[in-house]
């Protein structure tokens, strides 16, 4: 066994190690490297990073497709950026607005030659398409700033050592293994760190080394994942054949029920309701409450295993820890066409409209146009385009898109068990009404979590009342920081989540570099 060490507290050169190699860590570890060249130039210390593979920022050479979503369109209100983090969007609001603000992150990347473009829904890549780009820039800057990798050097274990006899002043020890150059067997290193930035993203190792250190961790569940639903895509099922069908706007709710609600407090349904209550005085019964709900909006796309998009993933984000506690096999509604109906209601004199506003449009279609096939395509236009004085003689509506693909409609018109042939003025009140009920509040039984390949995300990590988060500091052991998914942090597909690993690596580099250089050298 190999050791070096250094005391913070003694004379020395001083270290900070960075434990993961993934797009925080590094980011952490090249701020931390040029904190010090800027305010300590004639200090040395080294700033070593350990990574297991043998690649550093895997996570980035994969996401967006290999084009790297590097982050989100920087022009929109700070509000609206911080909702599209389920969990750790009040926290980040001081790093995002004093310490490393999306504007930060853009001129970080464009000072040193990326060219960045933002797409039509706000993601923004560089302009080669190729996530190469970004870890070159990234790696390029940490050699520059002096920054040490160690590839393949595995961390098994942290602990702290107390040097000073109980003042709570002391080193890091972190224990490696690598491979020997000479043999098959793996070598035990150790070696003494006066700070340690955690930046090992979902890695359970990542959560046992700061539960080690006295750290609480919210139980890491899956997040970001699509819907299979088995019993749609089947033959004879309502989606078989429909891959690849997008609808530009849809509404997904989520009603929330007990077992969802306990399991998240760590309790099951039966003990929650354990109370015997039998000998009780009788009270009066109070009105049921409505069941909460968890609703996302965005485009959403079928697939061949049920559905995806946006929609699918910003609600799989919201609603991650009551999809884990039932297993993924609930009921999702689906409204294929919510923006339509708010423009309807919108429309109507009379204020706030109805829920009927979607019965009433397509049974007046009966009386519009009766000899149409109810199958033949949706009769639901944009209002811009509803408005339009260009008509044929028959009533039709004008020659643009509707809200609904022909495909879909007419899955949704066989579902709602309207007959083969059935023109709309044939069709009966209950016809309509079941098509009506299909596409507001379509019954999505989601029969297990899919897998977006784009991006791996966890709902959980390191609790954030624990962290100083203008620092990325502990606040449970000082000289510990951390930074990327290793928290209870996370955001939704589209480039927020490389936002909170630039901006939280950041300050916890800088946070680690001033640690070290603070006025409490013991000559």
């Amino acid at each position: 066994m190999s050791s070096s060490s250094s005391n913070l507290y003694g004379h020395g050169r001083r270290r900070i190690g960075i434990i993961g190699g993934g797009a925080s860590g590094m980011f952490a570890a090249t701020a931390a490297a040029d904190a010090i060249q800027r305010d300590s130039p004639n200090e040395g210390c080294d700033v070593i990073v350990f990574e297991g593979t043998s690649k550093t920022m895997s996570k980035v050479r994969i996401s967006g497709g290999g084009r790297c979503n590097v982050m989100h369109d920087t022009t929109k209100p700070l509000p609206q950026i911080l909702s599209s983090y389920p969990r750790g969007n009040k926290e980040l609001r001081g790093l995002y607005t004093k310490r490393f603000t999306p504007d930060d992150a853009y001129d970080w990347f464009t000072s040193r030659g990326v060219q960045l473009k933002t797409e039509s829904d706000g993601r923004m890549f560089p302009i080669t398409d190729n996530s190469q780009t970004i870890i070159d820039t990234i790696s390029d800057a940490a050699i520059r700033a002096g920054v040490e990798v160690r590839m393949k050097e595995k961390v098994e274990s942290v602990e702290w050592r107390d040097t000073t006899g109980g003042n709570e002043e002391g080193n890091f020890v972190v224990n490696t293994s690598s491979r020997s150059p000479t043999s098959s067997e793996r070598v035990m290193n150790e070696e003494n760190f006066d700070s340690l930035i955690l930046a090992t993203g979902s890695f359970p190792m990542g959560h046992e080394i700061a539960h080690s250190l006295g750290h609480n961790i919210v139980k890491p569940v899956p997040s970001l994942f699509t819907f299979d639903a088995k019993h749609l895509v089947k033959e004879g099922g309502i989606f078989n054949g429909l891959a690849g069908v997008s609808v530009p706007m849809a509404r997904l709710t989520l009603v929330v029920n007990d077992e969802m609600t306990q399991s998240s407090l760590g309790k099951s349904p039966a003990e929650a309701g354990s109370n015997d209550e039998s000998n009780a005085p009788k009270k009066k019964k109070k009105r049921k409450k409505k069941a909460p709900t968890i609703i996302q909006e965005g485009p959403l796309l079928v697939t061949h295993h049920g559905v995806s998009g946006p929609a699918a993933l910003r609600l799989s984000a919201f609603a991650a820890r009551e999809f884990h506690a039932v297993g993924y096999q609930c009921e999702v509604k689906i409204h294929f066409c919510p923006k339509w109906e708010e423009e309807q209601k919108i429309s109507l004199s009379k204020g706030g409209g109805s829920e009927g506003i979607l019965m009433d449009h397509l049974w007046e279609m009966t009386r519009l146009i009766p000899k149409r096939q109810v199958a033949t395509g949706c009769p639901l236009f944009p209002k811009r385009m509803e408005a339009s004085d260009d008509k044929s003689s028959s009533g039709d509506p004008p020659k643009s898109m509707p809200v609904l693909p022909k495909r879909l409609w007419s899955a949704l018109v066989q579902y709602s068990e309207i007959p083969p042939g059935t023109t709309w003025g044939d069709a009966s009140k209950s016809m309509i009404r079941s098509l009506a009920n299909n596409i507001s509040t379509f019954p999505l039984k989601v029969t297990r979590k899919g897998v977006f390949k784009e991006e791996f995300v966890t709902a959980g990590g390191v609790h954030l009342k624990e962290v100083n988060m203008s620092t990325m500091e502990s606040k449970v052991k000082p000289g510990l920081f951390m930074c990327g998914e290793v928290l209870d942090v996370d955001g939704v597909t589209g480039g927020f989540n490389f936002m909170g690993c630039w901006s939280t690596g950041f300050v916890a580099g800088e946070g680690a570099a001033k640690f070290c250089y603070q006025e409490q050298v013991i000559t």
